[in-house]
């Protein structure tokens, strides 16, 4: 659906989409949406109850998600180091 909206001979249109999402792809996007300039780690995802970050990831790109993905060496909350941590950060949809 699109909205138009014209004001001060300023055209505006914004597209809605609609996208069903799974419980673990609503936690996801959730969490990438809820900060936009902060890397999401896989680490993270799994503390808020997603069983399987990376499934998850996949499932919400197929749906027009562009998830910027990294790997990096993260300290976690215990200080243990972990090397090749997935980080995402949401760009936006398709």
């Amino acid at each position: 659906m699109k909205i138009f909206d014209i004001q001060n001979n300023v055209l505006n249109v914004v597209e809605i989409i609609t996208v069903q999402l799974q419980n673990n792809e609503a936690i996801t996007v959730s969490l990438l949406s809820s900060n936009p300039t902060r890397e999401i780690t896989s680490l993270d995802l799994r503390a808020k109850g997603v069983r399987s970050p990376n499934q998850s990831i996949a499932r919400i790109k197929q749906k027009g998600a562009i998830i910027e993905s990294t790997r990096r060496t993260i300290t976690d909350k215990f200080g243990k180091v972990r090397k090749g941590i997935a980080c995402y950060t949401l760009q936006g949809w398709k």
